[in-house]
């Protein structure tokens, strides 16, 4: 049987790892990704239809909603912002290299 390592998940070591310059660089699919999670996140938020049946204005008021639905906007802004990012601008930005079918 394994050794259960939940000592050393529950009790982290004092000192972290600092990460190196590689390590920290961003890599072109988790921009993809993040900016087209929050897009599409944000569209479905401001779409309306997180509330499209719901005629309880008292579980759910008008405030709430339109709040929702501005929230939505910003994450596709956000989103934009993200897929944007090396291209249109932050030109100087260095992605790590990443290789997809490594052998």
């Amino acid at each position: 049987m394994a050794a259960s390592n939940i000592v050393n998940v529950l009790h982290q070591p004092e000192k972290s790892r600092v990460l190196t310059g590689e390590e920290a660089k961003d890599c072109i699919p988790c921009q993809v990704m993040g900016a087209f999670t929050a897009m599409a996140a944000g569209g479905y938020f401001s779409s309306g239809h997180l509330f499209k049946n719901d005629k309880d204005l008292v579980k759910n008021p008008k405030w709430w909603r339109q709040s929702i639905k501005y929230f939505g906007y910003g994450l596709i802004a956000l989103g934009v912002y993200r897929g944007g990012q090396g291209w249109l601008w932050d030109k100087d930005r260095e992605y790590k290299e990443v290789k997809f079918l490594s052998k």
